[in-house]
């Protein structure tokens, strides 16, 4: 009965281990767009590093990528969080009616 509450095929299971991932991917996207932007010098260009700025505009179109990447994630966690919740006082309220 218990592992039909908290089993690994369980829709709890199933949500906190979307929380994991997406937090993970969270952790992962985080770190690129810190990267980008400390290797984002865009101050100081001569017309003579052209190669320069164009590494500089495919660095601003990735982060530009990146945090877009980062908002989904975000709305997917924030999603899977409240579906949790949901999940779990459903579960809070069915032992509190059996109780």
């Amino acid at each position: 009965m218990i592992r039909g509450l908290f089993g690994t095929t369980t829709l709890s299971n199933r949500l906190r281990g979307g929380l994991e991932e997406a937090s993970a991917t969270q952790r992962g996207i985080g770190r690129r767009v810190a990267d980008a932007l400390a290797a984002s010098t865009t101050s100081g260009f001569t017309e003579a590093s052209q190669a320069a700025m164009a590494k500089a505009n495919q660095a601003e179109a990735d982060l530009q990528r990146e945090m877009a990447s980062l908002a989904d994630t975000q709305l997917r966690y924030e999603a899977d969080a409240q579906l949790l919740r949901e999940t779990y006082q459903r579960l809070r309220t069915a032992i509190g009616k059996n109780a």
